[in-house]
């Protein structure tokens, strides 16, 4: 745990890097619950759903991250 005292310095680019990460597991969830309903993990239709399709996902997601209050990506 860093405490106050720490001479630890944080990039500034980190929490976009973060909200990234963030932005494609909420993506693939997403898309792994309505094309796998019935499943856990990786199904048929999730795996050969292609590029077009994940970032179908990936524009409806929306979150609270560490950049910014919220987040809706189009």
């Amino acid at each position: 745990r860093i405490g106050t005292d720490s001479k630890y310095e944080q990039e500034g680019k980190v929490q976009f890097v973060i909200d990234a990460v963030y932005a494609m597991a909420h993506a693939l969830h997403n898309m792994q619950k309505e094309l796998c309903p019935d499943q856990s993990g990786v199904c048929g239709e999730m795996e050969h759903a292609g590029g077009k399709k994940l970032l179908k996902y990936i524009r409806s997601v929306s979150f609270n991250g560490e950049s910014t209050k919220a987040h809706n990506i189009r």
